[in-house]
């Protein structure tokens, strides 16, 4: 299997398939994810880091209730040896009319993202929320553990997404970070891990992906930053790279538990 699958509308049911099979392989998955968006349109006038956690999620509403996703990466792995990768092109943003950053947009394109061959082409995001349900990777049921880097904006991305099987009408994130939370680890199952919160517990580390990665020494496999297959990828592979070098086994041969499960950086962390 090609380590980085590009999905349109074109080949989105054969890889659907290839997706489900490939997620149900393993009893505990572990799935990597990306996306990219057409950047913030609000801004807090405050610096960020005196906002309170309800003043951050204010902001994040604020913006995850206006922009619409261009991209979603996600990586599904065993842990240990074998990793897919799929990247979603999606249909939602429409450049000439939807909400966007223009600086967040250009960075984008300069990235090698076709937005106009998106809207044309992509697939809508629901159709993405469905394949990850059908895939058995969220719900009551699901015994994966979703990894993000810096990931608020991407949970709110694929809860929006979900959430939107349910109804017709326009999704909103919730009024409280309490209620999203609670929404969140309820599609989530809980076992989520936001990286950009374990390099605290990491001595050496700092930074974005890129830093993070070139500290671990481990080197961008495919694709170009800001593009959400690649950058899934990365995140993988930081987040097992970590895993082994800082809560490996200790002296006892017992692995040791990974911190901050269940928050989300930026916003409960």
């Amino acid at each position: 299997m090609a380590s980085l699958r590009q999905v349109d509308i074109g080949n989105f049911y054969i890889e659907s398939a290839s997706f489900i099979q490939f997620s149900r392989r393993f009893r505990s998955p572990f799935v990597f994810f990306d996306t990219e968006f057409p950047g913030c349109i609000f801004r807090s006038s405050k610096h960020h880091t005196l906002l309170s956690p309800a003043e951050r999620y204010s902001v994040l509403k604020l913006n995850a209730d206006v922009i619409r996703p261009i991209q979603v990466g996600i990586t599904i792995s065993d842990g240990a040896t074998s990793t897919a990768t799929w990247q979603f092109e999606l249909h939602d943003f429409d450049l000439r009319s939807h909400p966007h950053a223009p600086s967040s947009v250009a960075l984008l394109e300069s990235s090698g993202i076709n937005l106009s061959r998106n809207r044309q082409l992509g697939i809508p995001s629901v159709w993405l929320a469905r394949l990850i349900l059908d895939a058995g990777l969220v719900g009551d049921f699901s015994r994966a553990t979703w990894v993000a880097f810096h990931g608020c904006y991407d949970f709110a991305i694929l809860f929006k997404a979900l959430f939107q099987l349910t109804t017709k009408l326009r999704v909103r994130l919730p009024e409280t970070m309490e209620e999203f939370m609670v929404l969140t680890n309820w599609f989530f199952g809980g076992r989520i891990y936001d990286v950009k919160c374990l390099v605290r517990r990491c001595d050496g580390l700092y930074g974005g992906l890129e830093k993070v990665a070139e500290k671990l020494g481990v080197k961008r496999a495919e694709g170009k930053a800001h593009q959400a297959g690649s950058d899934s990828l990365l995140t993988c592979e930081v987040f097992l790279r970590m895993k082994k070098v800082y809560f490996g086994p200790g002296d006892d041969g017992k692995e040791k538990k990974m911190p901050f499960e269940g928050l989300i950086f930026g916003l409960n962390s």
